[in-house]
């Protein structure tokens, strides 16, 4: 009888039994969390008596808070698909929960809402989402992990950069990386910023609303902040601030004072266009002031081309550019 070895592993090397793959395994662990949850709902739908499939919450919900609206407005809202929401509806209409109108507006459209029957069952959904949210605080005290902000941050991370992508099949996989903003780079997010500005000028008003809360002044109104870190540290940063669908602002574009001259403004500044086409967006503008010529000569490279100064809030600014994606 012979013995044959993997090629790689000897005596002393063996694999991981699966259960200490740890978290190589998250794709399997999150389904599994997602079936017990799913499991776990139909029992709190019937603690609290309300009698709805449980995929159908997110239109039911939409509906209970705006009255009336179209698939194309609920599956843009919940960030579902049109073809899944149509199929919910159908469903709920079934069950006598839905009633459908042609808008006044425009006869193409079909407005749904609830019927008499859902809107006597918004009570008990306000009682039973109220309930659940008491659970979830009182699993955070439990845990001591706000379980909810990490799966958030998690998706937002991978959404433009996936695991697939981080994965280095060289050796040198600690380089110079572009990331989306986490809390923990509020500090570095600030400082580096309020070192090239205080070089200059004063911190101004919006200055402190952007780097004391970059969550609600940029992230909550659909920004973005992107950090470039090399071997962990934070290097260099800039954020985009959504003006509406079509327009960004660049904003706070800065890079560690002993890391200028490297190219990592470049990279912020293109990473950052990328990410303003992946929004949709069709212009971004800026603002900046005639004294910081590098930044300037790095704008042009970029493409944004100046524009007529107009009113801005922030009393440096003398020079205004924009570029069209």
């Amino acid at each position: 009888m012979s013995i044959i070895y993997v090629t790689g592993y000897g005596l002393s090397r063996r694999m991981k039994n699966y259960q200490e793959l740890g978290r190589i395994t998250l794709g399997s662990t999150l389904r599994q969390l997602a079936e017990q949850l799913t499991l776990d709902a139909e029992n709190i739908y019937s603690k609290f008596e309300f009698k709805i499939d449980p995929k159908w919450f997110p239109v039911f919900y939409v509906l209970a808070q705006k009255q009336a609206s179209s698939v194309v407005n609920i599956a843009k809202e919940i960030n579902h698909s049109h073809v899944s929401v149509s199929k919910i509806i159908n469903e709920m209409s079934d069950a006598s929960l839905i009633v459908r109108k042609k808008s006044k507006e425009d006869s193409r459209v079909t407005l749904l809402s609830l019927s008499a029957r859902g809107k006597k069952m918004i009570p008990i959904m306000e009682l039973q989402c109220k309930a659940v949210d008491s659970a979830l605080e009182q699993l955070l005290q439990d845990t001591g992990i706000d379980f909810w902000s990490a799966v958030k941050l998690t998706q937002q991370h991978l959404k433009y950069h996936a695991l697939s992508a981080r994965i280095n099949l060289s050796e040198t996989s600690q380089q110079l990386r572009i990331i989306d903003y986490a809390p923990k780079y509020q500090s570095a997010f600030r400082d580096l910023n309020v070192e090239w500005i205080s070089k200059y000028w004063e911190m101004e008003e919006p200055d402190h609303m952007a780097l004391d809360d970059p969550d609600a002044y940029i992230l909550d109104k659909g920004g973005c902040i992107l950090i470039a870190v090399d071997e962990g540290d934070p290097v260099g940063c800039c954020a985009l601030l959504k003006i509406d669908s079509h327009n960004y602002e660049m904003i706070k574009l800065a890079v560690s004072p002993n890391r200028q001259g490297e190219g990592i403004g470049l990279s912020l500044g293109r990473a950052i266009i990328e990410r303003a086409q992946a929004l949709g967006a069709q212009r971004i503008y800026l603002e900046s002031n005639s004294v910081l010529e590098p930044a300037l000569n790095l704008y042009k490279k970029l493409g944004f081309q100046a524009v007529e100064t107009a009113g801005s809030p922030y009393q440096r600014c003398d020079i205004q550019m924009e570029m069209y994606l």
